[in-house]
């Protein structure tokens, strides 16, 4: 998906939420200069393959390539999996993804104003293969828009972009955030449902 197909999403969610698009676009301009994109290659190799998203009800894989999608990253740890791909605005544990990413596991960081002063903390301690993205409209082309608003639905935005065969959602509960209950995490999830349910490509959920 380009810009141009996302805006008018973005411009819903920005109504919806509150958000400012300057904050977005600052945020997206410091992730760019700190910890620009590496290669795009990690995501060009999800061609016409099964992708599970993992999410923060995970289990067990069951796809040929695991991508963890924000907090995630802790549960597949936990049950001894390393996922090939992490999608994360740096929320959770921000030890285990420098860890997981020196292993040469890439890790898609994504840009938001609310997440600039994470961004200035960690952003450049990434050495392993990094993709920056925004979502605004990329001011340059080190970061990217791939479509995607929460980690989630992120992770299935990229997943179509690069033409995965099929997308398995692998510990997913629409209806209930995995940090309690909160009505924003609430309003999140019902956006991040919403989207995905517009992707064109097959979709498993576990």
């Amino acid at each position: 998906m380009d810009f141009l197909e996302w805006e008018p999403l973005y411009e819903s969610i920005l109504a919806d939420f509150g958000y400012s698009r300057e904050r977005d676009m600052l945020s997206a301009k410091i992730l760019s200069k700190l910890r620009p994109t590496d290669s795009l290659r990690p995501l060009k190799n999800l061609k016409n393959k099964t992708v599970e998203i993992a999410g923060p009800f995970f289990s067990e894989s069951c796809s040929e390539i695991t991508i963890a999608a924000g907090s995630a990253v802790e549960q597949l740890f936990e049950k001894g999996v390393e996922p090939d791909i992490m999608v994360t605005d740096l929320d959770g544990d921000k030890d285990l993804q420098l860890e997981l990413n020196l292993k040469d596991i890439p890790i898609v960081i994504h840009s938001h104003g609310d997440n600039i002063d994470l961004l200035k903390r960690w952003a450049k301690r990434f050495k392993g293969p990094v993709i920056s993205t925004c979502q605004c409209k990329p001011p340059s082309k080190d970061i990217h828009n791939f479509g995607g608003f929460t980690d989630g639905d992120r992770a299935c935005f990229i997943a179509e972009h690069f033409g995965v065969e099929k997308i398995v959602l692998n510990g997913w509960d629409f209806d209930k955030p995995f940090s309690g209950k909160n009505s924003v995490k609430k309003k999140k999830l019902n956006w991040a449902k919403k989207l995905i349910q517009d992707l064109d490509v097959p979709i498993e959920v576990l």
